[in-house]
């Protein structure tokens, strides 16, 4: 296998597991956020939390950090790819580090 090869499967891998973890902490989001209160519901007298879900948040917070990590690792290897081959820069990888930086610091300096 080529030297080439071998790093676009290592930058795939990489990208794969961040973008996987990104869609993973919205799920977590969409469990820790307070709930919306809708009217048929609140006809029926059903109760809101209108908080963040401290346990929740927390796992939000590990998850997207994680996820920063991995895209920082990926950008210097994909930083050290395309100075020693052909292979060009991957756009989706600064993407998703400047999506998780935003994000991290959202959650933990708002909520």
């Amino acid at each position: 296998m080529r030297k080439v090869k071998i790093f676009q499967m290592i930058l795939a891998t990489l990208s794969i597991l961040g973008w996987t973890l990104a869609v993973y902490a919205l799920m977590v989001f969409g469990e820790a956020r307070p709930e919306r209160e809708v009217g048929s519901y609140l006809s029926r007298g059903e109760t809101f939390r209108h908080y963040w879900d401290p346990s929740e948040t927390e796992l939000l917070q590990y998850i997207i950090w994680g996820c920063g990590a991995i895209s920082l690792i990926s950008l210097a290897f994909n930083y050290y790819v395309a100075h020693h081959s052909k292979l060009g820069y991957w756009f989706n990888i600064p993407l998703l580090l400047l999506t998780s930086l935003v994000a991290g610091l959202y959650v933990h300096f708002v909520i």
